[in-house]
């Protein structure tokens, strides 16, 4: 459920958090939005039949009370608004009829707010809910989606990063039965071990350290709809026999408990590796493989179907321009010559994100070849081996821009420590000038060597502290200055309110 909101329709916010309450009423009605605040389920359900809203917030004290009377009201509005959920989805009760939008994490971080209300503002833009394509592999996608999608096969989605696995996952829920039920998705590669079979299972009350309550899983969460396991290939071997379970089974067990619950979900799963090498290799598990592989779906690169580049191009650029609302631009033939022959490593991802610098920096609104070679230079400069920066071979992208960020603060650092001391050595007096030391890398970030700055004669080494004791003083500032108050100080510290409890059980305070 995705409503086309908009600021005159009005919000609402049914939130059993009184300084929760005041936050949002504040970032509301900042943003321009008529704004109505209740903490019961009541009222709001009687405004939801007098009065068009164009988005609805809740919180989980709120959806508890609620069971699933606030779904209902929602989804049989003549125009459903969208839903904001303050908390988190494995924390979420059961509620059939409502599908949030969006959930925002607690404490509220206003930027994570405003822009969740501006996702929601926009309405909803056709290119990301379709296939585009006319190529005969996108066409065999779209064949195969509308064959599948009715029934309840596991599906294995394959292909390079950023070649809209997700959004392929995403088509077959809509075109599926299970339309109306939760999509719920997980990155398996972006949690650890610890946390995954967690999120996945849920967990009792004391199953471990820190399970202070009992938690929904994933699977729970999303029981009659859809599971999207997105790069399966970087789960545990623990995790892949419990997944496995579910698959056979058809019910799971959460951490710390003996008791099955048996649950209904369709499992979607995609990876960017070779699974069948992962298999032989001893990675990833043979049964499991076959589980998922019922149905597989291959998505290709961007560069095996040029002819489908100038489409997808046209579609971002009308979504892109309505949804920030600036005029939009064309690619002349040549420009389009440049984007079809270009070999588009990071695929349609990239090719969006492209369109995006080009509708917000671009002067003019024609797009010729030699200003689009301006922002592909650096990639066309490293495809022909002329690198200005250490580029890691074999990382991804976000692997190789960690590794130049902490290449330029290692520079950095280095230079300032010797000015620094150039500047101790001259005494503060007037001296005969001296040429300032200039850094010469030794060698590239990333082939096992680590750099150690001394500062030996400037600082008492008795004097530096440990990044715990950094920490600790830090949190103690924090609670001093708010008085006690946990939650504002871990709005303070940019920390997570349960992070906060930990560190405060950890150094004793």
């Amino acid at each position: 459920m995705s409503g086309n909101t908009d600021t005159s329709a009005g919000a609402l916010a049914i939130l059993s958090d009184t300084e929760l309450s005041r936050d949002v009423r504040a970032i509301l009605e900042e943003l321009g939005w008529r704004t109505i605040v209740t903490n019961t389920v009541g009222p709001a359900r009687k405004l939801l039949e007098q009065d068009r809203f164009g988005i609805v917030l809740l919180d989980l004290p709120v959806l508890v009370e609620a069971d699933d009377r606030i779904g209902a009201s929602i989804t049989q509005a003549k125009h459903p608004p969208g839903v904001i959920v303050f908390g988190s989805i494995a924390n979420s009760p059961d509620i059939r009829s409502l599908s949030p939008d969006v959930y925002v994490d607690i404490p509220l971080q206003k930027g994570e707010l405003e822009t969740a209300i501006r996702r929601l503002s926009q309405p909803r833009q056709k290119y990301e809910t379709e296939l585009l394509g006319r190529s005969p592999s996108i066409e065999q996608i779209r064949q195969t989606v509308e064959q599948i999608a009715p029934s309840p096969v596991n599906v294995l989605i394959t292909g390079e990063s950023g070649t809209g696995k997700s959004l392929v996952a995403r088509v077959i829920h809509e075109r599926s039965t299970r339309s109306k039920s939760p999509f719920l998705t997980l990155n398996c590669g972006s949690l650890p071990e610890s946390l995954l079979e967690s999120e996945l299972f849920g967990h009792e009350k004391g199953a471990f350290t820190d399970a202070r309550a009992q938690r929904k899983g994933l699977f729970e969460t999303a029981n009659g709809g859809t599971v999207f396991l997105d790069e399966i290939g970087e789960m545990s071997l623990s995790a892949q026999v419990r997944l496995l379970h579910v698959l056979e089974q058809r019910e799971i067990t959460r951490l710390g408990s003996s008791i099955a619950i048996a649950v209904n979900v369709r499992v979607i799963a995609a990876t960017h590796r070779d699974l069948h090498q992962a298999v032989a290799e001893g990675t990833f598990r043979r049964d499991l493989y076959y589980r998922l592989r019922v149905v597989e779906i291959e998505a290709p690169s961007l560069r095996l179907i040029p002819q489908d580049i100038p489409l997808f191009a046209s579609h971002f650029i009308d979504g892109i321009s309505e949804e920030y609302g600036v005029p939009p631009f064309a690619f002349d033939t040549g420009a389009i010559s440049v984007l079809q022959s270009y070999g588009w490593p990071g695929n349609i991802r990239e090719l969006r994100n492209l369109i995006e610098r080009l509708m917000v920096l671009s002067v003019d609104r024609n797009v010729t070849a030699p200003v689009l070679a301006t922002y592909l230079s650096s990639d066309v400069r490293q495809s022909n081996g002329a690198h200005t920066l250490p580029v890691h071979l074999g990382k991804t992208p976000e692997e190789s821009s960690r590794d130049l960020l902490y290449w330029a603060i290692l520079e950095v650092a280095r230079d300032m420590k010797e000015l620094k001391a150039f500047l101790m050595e001259g005494g503060g007096q007037a001296t005969r000038a001296k040429s300032l030391p200039v850094f010469q890398p030794e060698m590239p970030i990333g082939q096992g060597r680590e750099v150690e700055f001394s500062e030996t004669g400037l600082t008492d080494p008795h004097q530096i502290k440990t990044m715990d004791e950094v920490e600790r003083d830090a949190i103690l500032s924090a609670l001093q200055a708010t008085d006690g108050h946990r939650k504002q100080a871990a709005r303070l510290l940019e920390m997570a309110e349960r992070t906060l409890y930990r560190k405060i059980r950890q150094y004793d305070l």
